[in-house]
Protein backbone atom coordinates (compact mmCIF):
# COMPACT_ATOMS: atom_id res chain seq x y z
CA UNK A 1 0.00 0.00 0.00
CA UNK A 2 1.03 3.57 -0.72
CA UNK A 3 0.03 5.74 2.24
CA UNK A 4 0.25 9.55 2.31
CA UNK A 5 -0.35 11.19 5.69
CA UNK A 6 -0.67 14.89 6.53
CA UNK A 7 1.56 15.96 3.64
CA UNK A 8 2.27 19.70 3.54
CA UNK A 9 4.35 21.38 0.82
CA UNK A 10 5.17 25.06 0.45
CA UNK A 11 6.89 27.13 -2.23
CA UNK A 12 8.29 29.98 -0.20
CA UNK A 13 5.29 31.37 1.66
CA UNK A 14 2.73 29.77 -0.66
CA UNK A 15 1.15 26.53 0.58
CA UNK A 16 0.78 24.09 -2.34
CA UNK A 17 -0.43 21.11 -0.28
CA UNK A 18 -1.88 21.27 3.22
CA UNK A 19 -2.32 18.18 5.40
CA UNK A 20 -3.12 15.92 2.45
CA UNK A 21 -3.83 12.30 3.35
CA UNK A 22 -4.79 9.42 1.05
CA UNK A 23 -4.12 5.74 0.56
CA UNK A 24 -3.69 3.52 -2.49
CA UNK A 25 -4.22 -0.15 -1.58
CA UNK A 26 -2.42 -2.86 -3.50
CA UNK A 27 -4.28 -3.84 -6.65
CA UNK A 28 -6.30 -0.63 -6.88
CA UNK A 29 -6.43 2.78 -8.56
CA UNK A 30 -6.92 6.01 -6.61
CA UNK A 31 -7.78 8.99 -8.81
CA UNK A 32 -6.76 12.46 -7.67
CA UNK A 33 -8.95 15.06 -9.35
CA UNK A 34 -9.09 18.84 -9.34
CA UNK A 35 -8.59 21.99 -11.37
CA UNK A 36 -5.26 23.43 -12.49
CA UNK A 37 -3.37 24.67 -9.46
CA UNK A 38 -5.07 22.24 -7.08
CA UNK A 39 -1.75 20.63 -6.15
CA UNK A 40 -2.04 17.37 -8.10
CA UNK A 41 1.37 17.45 -9.78
CA UNK A 42 3.02 18.71 -6.59
CA UNK A 43 1.62 15.63 -4.84
CA UNK A 44 3.20 13.09 -7.19
CA UNK A 45 6.48 15.00 -7.42
CA UNK A 46 6.69 14.97 -3.62
CA UNK A 47 5.94 11.24 -3.43
CA UNK A 48 8.70 10.50 -5.96
CA UNK A 49 11.25 12.62 -4.09
CA UNK A 50 11.49 15.56 -6.51
CA UNK A 51 10.06 18.00 -3.95
CA UNK A 52 10.87 18.12 -0.24
CA UNK A 53 7.76 18.59 1.93
CA UNK A 54 7.49 20.82 4.96
CA UNK A 55 6.01 17.93 6.93
CA UNK A 56 4.12 14.67 6.52
CA UNK A 57 4.74 11.03 5.72
CA UNK A 58 4.73 8.88 2.59
CA UNK A 59 4.95 5.13 3.17
CA UNK A 60 5.31 2.39 0.58
CA UNK A 61 4.62 -0.72 2.59
CA UNK A 62 7.00 -0.41 5.55
CA UNK A 63 9.37 2.00 3.78
CA UNK A 64 9.34 5.72 4.56
CA UNK A 65 9.92 7.65 1.31
CA UNK A 66 10.27 11.17 2.73
CA UNK A 67 13.92 12.18 2.91
CA UNK A 68 15.07 9.70 0.27
CA UNK A 69 16.41 10.62 -3.16
CA UNK A 70 14.34 10.03 -6.33
CA UNK A 71 16.78 7.28 -7.36
CA UNK A 72 16.31 5.38 -4.09
CA UNK A 73 12.53 5.84 -4.21
CA UNK A 74 12.48 4.40 -7.74
CA UNK A 75 14.49 1.40 -6.58
CA UNK A 76 12.10 0.87 -3.68
CA UNK A 77 9.32 0.39 -6.23
CA UNK A 78 7.80 3.74 -7.21
CA UNK A 79 7.35 4.36 -10.93
CA UNK A 80 6.58 7.93 -12.01
CA UNK A 81 5.12 8.83 -15.41
CA UNK A 82 5.31 12.66 -15.46
CA UNK A 83 2.97 15.02 -17.24
CA UNK A 84 4.10 15.43 -20.85
CA UNK A 85 5.32 11.82 -21.15
CA UNK A 86 8.92 12.23 -19.88
CA UNK A 87 10.63 10.20 -22.61
CA UNK A 88 13.97 10.88 -24.30
CA UNK A 89 13.12 12.01 -27.82
CA UNK A 90 16.62 11.37 -29.19
CA UNK A 91 16.48 7.68 -28.27
CA UNK A 92 14.58 4.91 -30.03
CA UNK A 93 11.59 3.16 -28.50
CA UNK A 94 13.77 0.18 -27.55
CA UNK A 95 16.47 2.39 -26.04
CA UNK A 96 13.89 4.24 -23.96
CA UNK A 97 12.55 0.96 -22.60
CA UNK A 98 16.06 -0.26 -21.76
CA UNK A 99 16.68 3.04 -20.00
CA UNK A 100 13.75 2.25 -17.69
CA UNK A 101 15.57 -0.78 -16.29
CA UNK A 102 19.13 0.50 -16.55
CA UNK A 103 19.75 0.39 -12.80
CA UNK A 104 18.55 -3.21 -12.42
CA UNK A 105 21.20 -5.90 -12.08
CA UNK A 106 19.12 -8.78 -13.41
CA UNK A 107 19.70 -8.29 -17.15
CA UNK A 108 17.77 -11.43 -18.11
CA UNK A 109 14.67 -10.20 -16.29
CA UNK A 110 15.17 -6.75 -17.79
CA UNK A 111 14.80 -8.29 -21.26
CA UNK A 112 11.68 -10.12 -20.08
CA UNK A 113 10.26 -6.85 -18.73
CA UNK A 114 10.88 -5.12 -22.07
CA UNK A 115 9.06 -7.91 -23.89
CA UNK A 116 6.16 -7.53 -21.46
CA UNK A 117 6.04 -3.80 -22.30
CA UNK A 118 5.72 -4.69 -25.98
CA UNK A 119 2.96 -7.17 -25.16
CA UNK A 120 1.18 -4.52 -23.11
CA UNK A 121 1.39 -1.96 -25.93
CA UNK A 122 1.67 -3.81 -29.28
CA UNK A 123 2.00 -0.59 -31.37
CA UNK A 124 5.41 -0.04 -29.77
CA UNK A 125 6.80 -3.33 -31.07
CA UNK A 126 6.56 -2.30 -34.72
CA UNK A 127 8.07 1.08 -33.82
CA UNK A 128 10.88 -0.27 -31.65
CA UNK A 129 13.67 1.16 -33.86
CA UNK A 130 11.94 4.52 -34.37
CA UNK A 131 13.18 7.58 -32.49
CA UNK A 132 10.69 8.71 -29.84
CA UNK A 133 10.52 12.15 -31.48
CA UNK A 134 8.67 10.52 -34.40
CA UNK A 135 5.96 8.88 -32.31
CA UNK A 136 2.38 10.05 -32.08
CA UNK A 137 1.06 11.45 -28.80
CA UNK A 138 -0.61 8.16 -27.94
CA UNK A 139 2.52 6.14 -28.72
CA UNK A 140 4.58 8.45 -26.53
CA UNK A 141 2.19 7.92 -23.64
CA UNK A 142 2.38 4.14 -24.15
CA UNK A 143 6.18 4.35 -24.19
CA UNK A 144 6.29 6.43 -21.03
CA UNK A 145 4.11 3.94 -19.14
CA UNK A 146 5.97 0.97 -20.65
CA UNK A 147 9.32 2.41 -19.60
CA UNK A 148 8.08 2.86 -16.03
CA UNK A 149 6.86 -0.75 -15.99
CA UNK A 150 10.27 -2.11 -17.07
CA UNK A 151 11.54 -1.11 -13.61
CA UNK A 152 8.99 -3.50 -12.03
CA UNK A 153 7.32 -0.93 -9.74
CA UNK A 154 4.87 -1.84 -7.02
CA UNK A 155 3.37 1.69 -7.07
CA UNK A 156 2.77 3.69 -10.24
CA UNK A 157 2.23 7.47 -10.31
CA UNK A 158 0.52 8.67 -13.49
CA UNK A 159 0.37 12.43 -14.03
CA UNK A 160 -2.25 13.48 -16.61
CA UNK A 161 -2.03 10.47 -18.97
CA UNK A 162 -5.00 11.81 -20.95
CA UNK A 163 -3.15 14.99 -21.97
CA UNK A 164 -3.45 15.45 -25.73
CA UNK A 165 -5.02 12.07 -26.40
CA UNK A 166 -8.15 11.39 -28.44
CA UNK A 167 -11.02 9.69 -26.62
CA UNK A 168 -10.66 6.29 -28.31
CA UNK A 169 -6.94 6.02 -27.66
CA UNK A 170 -7.35 7.21 -24.09
CA UNK A 171 -9.94 4.48 -23.49
CA UNK A 172 -7.49 1.85 -24.78
CA UNK A 173 -4.72 3.05 -22.48
CA UNK A 174 -7.07 3.15 -19.50
CA UNK A 175 -8.24 -0.42 -20.22
CA UNK A 176 -4.64 -1.60 -20.30
CA UNK A 177 -3.99 0.22 -17.06
CA UNK A 178 -6.82 -1.70 -15.38
CA UNK A 179 -5.35 -4.96 -16.73
CA UNK A 180 -1.95 -4.03 -15.28
CA UNK A 181 -3.42 -3.36 -11.86
CA UNK A 182 -5.23 -6.69 -11.87
CA UNK A 183 -2.33 -8.78 -13.16
CA UNK A 184 0.49 -7.23 -11.14
CA UNK A 185 -1.33 -6.01 -8.02
CA UNK A 186 -0.09 -2.46 -8.54
CA UNK A 187 -0.98 0.52 -6.40
CA UNK A 188 -1.80 3.24 -8.94
CA UNK A 189 -2.17 6.93 -8.15
CA UNK A 190 -3.85 8.53 -11.16
CA UNK A 191 -3.65 12.31 -11.47
CA UNK A 192 -6.28 13.59 -13.89
CA UNK A 193 -8.23 16.60 -15.07
CA UNK A 194 -10.38 14.32 -17.22
CA UNK A 195 -12.58 13.30 -14.31
CA UNK A 196 -14.99 11.22 -16.38
CA UNK A 197 -12.18 9.04 -17.73
CA UNK A 198 -10.46 8.69 -14.36
CA UNK A 199 -13.63 7.73 -12.50
CA UNK A 200 -14.38 5.06 -15.10
CA UNK A 201 -11.29 3.06 -14.05
CA UNK A 202 -10.61 4.14 -10.45
CA UNK A 203 -11.63 2.41 -7.23
CA UNK A 204 -11.32 5.51 -5.05
CA UNK A 205 -11.34 9.23 -5.77
CA UNK A 206 -9.82 12.19 -3.96
CA UNK A 207 -10.71 15.76 -4.99
CA UNK A 208 -8.10 18.45 -4.31
CA UNK A 209 -8.86 22.15 -4.22
CA UNK A 210 -6.13 24.73 -3.56
CA UNK A 211 -3.94 22.07 -1.98
CA UNK A 212 -6.53 20.60 0.37
CA UNK A 213 -8.60 17.44 0.23
CA UNK A 214 -12.18 18.55 -0.40
CA UNK A 215 -13.70 15.11 -0.93
CA UNK A 216 -12.70 11.49 -0.50
CA UNK A 217 -15.06 8.73 -1.65
CA UNK A 218 -15.42 5.68 -3.87
CA UNK A 219 -15.14 6.46 -7.56
CA UNK A 220 -18.46 4.73 -8.18
CA UNK A 221 -20.33 6.94 -5.72
CA UNK A 222 -18.75 10.14 -6.98
CA UNK A 223 -19.45 9.25 -10.62
CA UNK A 224 -23.05 8.38 -9.82
CA UNK A 225 -23.90 11.42 -7.71
CA UNK A 226 -24.92 14.31 -9.96
CA UNK A 227 -24.81 16.86 -7.14
CA UNK A 228 -21.27 15.90 -6.09
CA UNK A 229 -20.02 15.85 -9.67
CA UNK A 230 -21.48 19.27 -10.40
CA UNK A 231 -20.18 20.72 -7.15
CA UNK A 232 -16.62 19.36 -7.32
CA UNK A 233 -15.89 18.35 -10.90
CA UNK A 234 -18.02 20.65 -13.02
CA UNK A 235 -19.85 18.11 -15.15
Amino acid sequence: MLEVTDLTVAYGGVIALENVSLSVPEGSITAVLGANGAGKTTLVRTISGLIKPRRGSVMLGTQQLIGRSPEVIARLGVGHVPEGHGIVSELTVDENLRLGGLWRRDRADQRVAIEEAYELFPPLRVRRSVHASNLSGGERQMLSIGRAMVARPTALLLDEPSLGLAGGLLAQIMQRLVALVTERKLSVLLIEQNARSALSVADQAVVLSLGRVELRDTAERLAGDDALRHAYLGY
